[in-house]
């Protein structure tokens, strides 16, 4: 087996120094498993590029090694092409490596992507930006956005989040939107837009987590409320119970959807990673464009998505 490594040298508070080591580390964990790698130091804007450029060599994979942003932005480069895309998880929640089944740990990580399975999983799109994960707007793109401005202050990740956070509730902005699938239209104003690349748990007991990533549809959810209190109560109510039965919650499973504001551009977050994009949002599912190198023992709960 041999493998392309794109590692993101702009990632987190890596330095020169610390990339290198981080490619060292990658470098001796598949040396261990005798699978040949070239490892591809790149910054942010360039993980795209370089993975498309990588599609039409001679790889057996192309490997992301980093968090979310890092990964989705390899996909984007490999949506649509034959090369399959693997995933070293590197980052804060790495929520794509938990949901195909790849360990945490380098050396598990690697294994599993030399023993594991190519599977078709389907990716979401946004005004031609693909994303892997979820896209949204409103209370999160916005909490980032102050996050990221507390960062350069000096402030560590976790903390600058939670006050971002509680900043943007105090707020609380209400976005005037019209969402328009092929099935309806809802027109409202609401604290949030999220769209899921096939379905997310909203139970307690595995939020945020998806069982399926190849039905082919998207997953959009929008809440009529006004006021924080309300908001917090229906989602705890959809948390602990069903998310049907909260009537504030407004859920549609699509294949394409249209999102209009009266904004002529908005914060739109892609996979935890935030730009301004002009409106409408065009939103649509590409049904199995990427292959995924996963985990053997994970390889049977995608088969049987895609087979439903």
């Amino acid at each position: 087996m041999r493998l392309a490594i794109v590692v993101n040298s702009g990632a987190g508070a890596l330095d020169q120094e610390g990339c290198e080591e981080r490619a060292r580390q990658i470098r001796e964990a598949f040396a261990g498993l005798r699978v040949q790698t070239e490892i591809f130091l790149c910054s942010p804007a360039r993980l795209t590029r370089t993975a498309r450029q990588l599609a039409s060599r001679d790889f057996d994979a192309v490997v992301a090694a980093g968090g979310d942003g890092t990964v989705s932005s390899v996909a984007a480069g490999l949506a649509g092409t034959a090369m399959p895309l693997a995933v070293l998880p590197f980052g804060t929640l790495n929520h794509f490596a938990r949901d195909i089944g790849m360990p945490n740990a380098l050396e598990e990580a690697a294994l599993a992507i030399r023993d594991g399975t190519t599977e078709r999983i389907d990716v979401g799109e946004v005004n031609g930006r693909v994303f892997i994960n979820n896209s949204s707007i409103g209370l999160y793109p916005e909490a980032v956005i102050e996050r990221d401005d507390k960062r350069k202050r000096g402030m560590s990740k976790l903390p600058a989040m939670l006050l971002a956070a509680l900043r943007v509730l105090w707020r609380f902005p209400l976005l005037a939107v019209c969402v328009e699938t092929p099935e309806q239209t809802v027109a409202t104003r609401t604290p949030f837009v999220f769209v899921g690349n096939n379905d997310y748990t909203t139970n307690i007991r595995a939020l945020g987590r998806r069982e399926h990533l190849a039905r082919g549809h998207l997953c959009v959810h929008t809440i009529r409320t006004r006021g924080r209190l309300k908001m917090f109560w229906s989602m705890l109510r959809a948390m602990f119970g069903r998310v049907e039965a909260v009537p504030e919650f407004e859920t549609q499973h699509v294949t394409e959807a249209q999102v209009i504001a009266k904004k002529r551009t908005i914060a739109v977050a892609f996979d935890g990673e935030v730009m301004r994009t002009a409106t409408p949002l065009y939103y649509r599912i590409r049904p199995g464009a990427l292959l995924v190198r996963r985990a053997p023992r994970a390889a049977n709960t995608l088969a049987m998505g895609a087979a439903s």
